[in-house]
């Protein structure tokens, strides 16, 4: 199974849904397309120790703020 996240929605985001998207892939084995511009979402998820892990980037440059 394969889900697209939106990488960039919510109050803390890109942080909580990258946090998200790590767990989902780690514990549930489920792959995730993380969707956002891709420099943001990259340097956030290097945060985490993700590289083995079933997650891609999706570059999506604009982002509608609130």
């Amino acid at each position: 199974m394969r889900i697209a996240l939106d990488a960039m929605g919510g109050d803390k985001a890109p942080a909580e849904p990258v946090a998200g998207a790590v767990l989902a892939a780690r514990d549930l084995n489920i792959s995730v397309s993380l969707v956002g511009p891709y420099d943001v979402v990259a340097a956030e998820l290097g945060r985490h120790q993700a590289s083995h892990l079933p997650i891609d980037i999706v570059d999506a440059p604009d982002v509608i703020d609130m």
